[in-house]
């Protein structure tokens, strides 16, 4: 990776190549993108699993409520005047998950493949959903085939490993991003360079972000946080955190690209079209990380190191993630043992790992505030191993990839605990 000029020059303003972009992308939006929000909880992985399962056998544009409640255990909360349909369908289109043709829902190859546990997981789905979304969206107002497209989660995506490339501070705040997308005018195809040379100007990106329309920049940050279920990221609060060695970043960079081509002649068929894209659940090679975690995916426990495994150590090894559950979680205590580790080792402050209770294939959880630490609990080295390898023979015995539900990984997890006899000193 190389590195080119910042587009600020010396006195913190826009070159004028990058005041050109930026008038090209017009006054719609002022630079920036659109996205559906206050439903965060429902683009979660494990939601949009449960709503591709769903509408595999239901057409969601004329569900009830009850219907539609009862099959995912989702509320789908609206005042009386708005059907699920008018409040949520939005959010299965940004996803990919549904078409419409003729008023009914299709539903798309990335539902089918979202319905089936262990076949697709997380770090797959949102790579693709970044090299996908466009600005402006077909599943939006506003969009039409000879548009000028961007690609706002892939240029943020790239921004940030570029950071990590680079081995510069691998974070960002939500509003600095927002602020790089708005002031380099990026589309999301270019390349390592032009990302590096845009880097360095923190400061002027947030209050670039910070002056985007208030409702503009509320979509925004929602759809950032949507991308940190990456098994490499997570927010606290207003932060972005990446943890992939530099390598790695470099090798993830070179990856990804825009999904262009033809652009279907209305909305629901370029949903149709890029949905169609997915096929056998990636147009990547799925991200090893060898620089980061994989070497460590036997040590972890697991024996055969398939994809939903990896994604799954990946969460576990990430440093950033652990640091900050225990800063907010100062526990020396193991959850299955109840071994004590800081008193049994003195000598050091803490011998702990994090155990993702979510299925393999999940990312970690976000919510409003930022990724949340319910879904991890801290277990000491041997029990966490112990515990990998309960699930590998539950997964042999049931021949299945993967956990169904939420509920079901944390059925198994606890069934596990309860046969634990305890320590037994030689």
């Amino acid at each position: 990776m190389s590195k080119l000029a910042s587009p600020f020059g010396a006195t913190g303003c826009l070159s004028p190549t990058h005041v050109v972009l930026l008038c090209d992308i017009g006054a719609r939006g002022k630079g920036m993108w659109h996205w559906d929000q206050g439903h965060v909880e429902y683009f979660e992985f494990d939601t949009l699993r449960a709503i591709s399962a769903f509408v595999q056998n239901h057409d969601f544009m004329s569900t009830s409520r009850q219907v539609l409640a009862a099959a995912t255990g989702l509320p789908f909360p609206a005042p009386p005047t708005h059907s699920p349909q008018r409040q949520y369908a939005r959010v299965l289109k940004l996803s990919l998950l549904i078409s419409e043709n003729g008023g009914v829902a299709q539903p798309t190859p990335v539902s089918l493949l979202l319905s089936q546990p262990g076949v697709i997981t997380s770090d797959e789905y949102f790579h693709f959903l970044a090299q996908a979304s466009t600005e402006p969206s077909p599943a939006l107002k506003d969009w039409y085939p000879e548009a000028p497209f961007r690609y706002p989660l892939l240029v943020a995506l790239k921004y940030l490993l570029a950071k990590a490339a680079v081995g510069s501070t691998p974070s960002a705040t939500l509003d600095e991003i927002i602020g790089a997308y708005r002031a380099t005018g990026f589309v999301g195809s270019e390349d390592d360079a032009a990302f590096i040379g845009s880097l360095g100007n923190d400061s002027a990106y947030t209050v670039k972000g910070l002056s985007a329309p208030d409702n503009l920049r509320r979509q925004a940050r929602e759809s950032l946080k949507v991308l940190c279920q990456i098994s490499y990221l997570h927010v606290v609060r207003d932060r972005v955190f990446i943890n992939l060695a530099r390598k790695d970043a470099e090798i993830a960079f070179g990856e990804l690209n825009p999904i262009g081509g033809p652009r279907a002649a209305n909305r629901d068929a370029e949903i149709r079209r890029l949905a169609n894209l997915f096929t056998g659940g990636s147009t990547l090679d799925f991200f090893d990380y060898p620089e980061t975690v994989i070497a460590e995916v036997v040590e972890s426990g697991f024996e055969e190191g398939n994809k939903v495994q990896k994604t799954h150590v990946t969460i576990e090894r990430n440093s950033g993630l652990r640091k900050a559950f225990f800063a907010a979680n100062p526990t020396t205590v193991c959850d299955v043992c109840n071994l004590d580790t800081a008193r049994s080792y003195p000598w050091t402050e803490r011998v702990m790992d994090l155990h993702h209770l979510l299925p393999l294939s999940s990312g970690t959880r976000v919510i409003g505030r930022g990724t949340t630490f319910d879904d991890l609990v801290p277990l000491c080295p041997s029990c966490h191993r112990a515990v990998h390898r309960y699930y590998g023979e539950w997964f042999r015995t049931t021949k299945r990839l993967d956990f169904h539900s939420r509920d079901e990984a944390v059925g198994v997890y606890t069934n596990m605990k309860s046969k634990f006899p305890g320590l037994i000193h030689a």
